[in-house]
């Protein structure tokens, strides 16, 4: 199997049916894993419905376990020879998983990081702090990426496509948001290769359901710094 899509959500009754649709319709050998983490909103009822479709392996928490939890769950239930998460709000587009995956392809990479900003380099920092306030969070730890690791990142946020084998070596544990920076530090001290490319980005806003808070960048930062001085001791 080539790809295993992941769709976790949490309350995307109004996005959630088209999100599973798009993953459908990716031509490349795939297994899509649908979890939701305990929603309130219909969503948990939807994927009850959806249980039977042989495409899909659908599982529902029973309490909201954190949205690195999913991830690491479908990690160790992969099958496929590339992980792929572009998430149930529908910020990326799911097929550009077709450009990170000739791209990780024609250059031997072991990961392809999705990029908002890439396309922006003309614009500052205090134009996209401005613009969406929740940008200084990627902004900072891209920063701090490049500088302890010697890399070249625009965003080390947004959508990624990342080989299975080195993802199930890397043994994250963060159940929160702070497992996506822990997932970037252990990839680069590891010395993967990785690559970027521009995706396509619609940021959603807070009545539209985005949950994304700036108190979410301390734990995000935490876990950079832990896997950069002590991640021997983890």
């Amino acid at each position: 199997m080539r790809i295993t899509i992941l769709i976790a959500c949490f309350n995307e009754k109004s996005t959630i049916l088209r999100a599973i649709e798009e993953a459908k319709r990716i031509t490349i050998d795939k297994e899509i894993i649908v979890i939701d983490n305990c929603s309130t909103d219909g969503t948990k009822e939807i994927l009850e419905g959806l249980k039977n479709d042989k495409d899909l392996k659908v599982i529902i928490h029973s309490k909201n376990m954190g949205s690195g939890y999913s991830a690491c769950e479908c990690i160790k239930l992969a099958q496929g020879d590339y992980f792929y998460g572009p998430g149930a709000d529908l910020e990326y587009k799911m097929d550009d998983v077709y450009k990170m995956m000739d791209k990780i392809d024609k250059e031997s990479l072991d990961a392809v990081f999705g990029s908002r900003l890439s396309d922006r380099k003309g614009i500052s920092i205090r134009q996209l702090i401005k613009e969406r306030p929740y940008w200084l969070g990627t902004i900072i730890a891209t920063f701090l990426i490049n500088l302890f690791y010697r890399r070249n990142f625009t965003d080390v946020i947004a959508t990624k496509l990342i080989k299975t084998e080195a993802l199930k070596g890397l043994d994250c544990k963060s159940a929160n948001q702070a497992f996506e920076f822990e997932l970037v530090s252990k990839l680069c001290k590891k010395g993967y290769k990785i690559g970027e490319i521009p995706v396509w980005y619609r940021p959603r806003t807070h009545e539209e359901g985005k949950t994304i808070r700036a108190m979410d960048m301390f734990p995000a930062l935490l876990a950079i710094f832990r896997i950069k001085f002590f991640y021997w001791f983890f």
